[in-house]
């Protein structure tokens, strides 16, 4: 094999923010509130505690208002008291949740296009609504009594709970582009934003939409090989067993050359990139890689050489591959993601050699 180091992958990661990551990114308005810790006022959980969902699912959660929070609601909109309003079918019909989804991307030669050329596009892809479900048999057991003899006098419960329950569920459509997360565009941003009529403001969590991916079939297991020979004669190969993995699964991928010549070669490098596209904008994220670097001042150029490396899919948030579809349900856009394998030969002097795999299919159907 060789004179030969392996570098760990860490140092041919991207700078980019890993798919793992479930953040979205800030919206415009001043009014939403991020409930990312328990001293906000609006506490939203979906079934799932890590926020990672399928499209085409039934999304269910729960949600926690302080009673403080309604009673300054209730009074801003003119209730005679805040309990009584909490009967009412207005506000019960009032406090909504909304799925939203937006995409950001750059496009080329625009009339309103910046000096690089470049103008970007910011599209709302989803507004699915539901009605939150509040919890009425803590409300209809409470007993009210007067602070004051005051016919206009706020009255208050006794022994209420401080806090209102409610439920909602929505329906995920199918088809919606993923998840990603990511500073510049390109980027698709999902989140649940929880509103109560008559006021501005919006409440808001982050979560991330994942397809299932494409269900294997019997030719799966077909081999995925290239080959490609430059100007020195120097031939470089790589393969996988199969087309369809799942996350937390490890790619062996087999690579060798042929170098008559004897050319010096520097080194060979082995990506696993997530490839995310909407219309002609691309984000290049690194999953794993590895490198082997070779000592061209103490050894003679090799005429063969194989390596092996097994590159790993993170166990947790990774999308699913998804195919170049026109997708939303608001707006529409063109939007695909893969996952592809590089191969790059390094020449001491000379051609260097680049050669991608057919893109492999990231799964979580059975």
């Amino acid at each position: 094999m060789g004179n030969t180091t392996n570098t760990d992958s860490r140092r041919l990661s991207s700078s980019s923010p890993s798919p793992q990551s479930s953040s979205s990114s800030s919206l415009s308005r001043s009014s939403i509130h991020r409930q990312d810790s328990a001293t906000k006022e609006i506490h939203i959980s979906t079934n799932h505690v890590d926020g990672f969902h399928y499209t085409g699912e039934l999304l269910s959660g729960t949600v926690r208002i302080p009673r403080s929070f309604l009673h300054r609601h209730l009074n801003s909109i003119k209730h005679r008291t805040p309990a009584e309003a909490l009967h009412k079918r207005s506000l019960r019909s009032a406090i909504m949740i909304e799925l939203v989804g937006d995409a950001t991307y750059s496009a080329e030669i625009d009339t309103a296009a910046d000096s690089d050329g470049h103008v970007e596009h910011k599209v709302n892809l989803c507004r699915e609504r539901c009605i939150v479900t509040i919890n009425q048999n803590r409300i209809a057991s409470e007993t009210l009594v007067h602070s004051s003899s005051s016919p206009d006098s706020i009255s208050t419960p006794t022994n209420a709970p401080p806090i209102i329950h409610g439920t909602f569920q929505i329906q995920i459509p199918d088809d919606l582009p993923p998840s990603l997360a990511n500073e510049h565009s390109p980027s698709v941003v999902y989140s649940l934003e929880l509103s109560i009529s008559s006021s501005r403001s919006r409440y808001q969590i982050p979560i991330v939409l994942s397809s299932k991916g494409s269900i294997p079939h019997p030719m799966t297991g077909i081999e995925l090989h290239n080959s490609v020979v430059n100007r020195n004669d120097i031939h470089l190969r790589a393969s996988v067993a199969k087309i369809f993995y799942r996350p937390g699964e490890q790619i062996p991928v087999r690579i060798n050359y042929s170098n008559p010549q004897q050319r010096s070669v520097r080194s060979i490098t082995v990506r696993l990139l997530q490839i995310y596209r909407i219309h002609h904008d691309h984000k290049r994220l690194q999953i794993d890689g590895k490198e082997w670097t070779f000592d061209t001042s103490t050894m003679l150029p090799q005429r063969e050489w194989i390596g092996e490396a097994s590159l790993q899919l993170f166990d947790r948030q990774l999308q699913a591959s998804y195919p170049t579809h026109y997708v939303g349900t608001t707006q529409t856009i063109e939007c695909a993601l893969d996952y592809s394998i590089l191969v790059e030969l390094i020449e001491r002097k000379g051609d260097d050699i680049q050669l991608i795999l057919s893109p492999i299919q990231i799964t979580y159907q059975v």
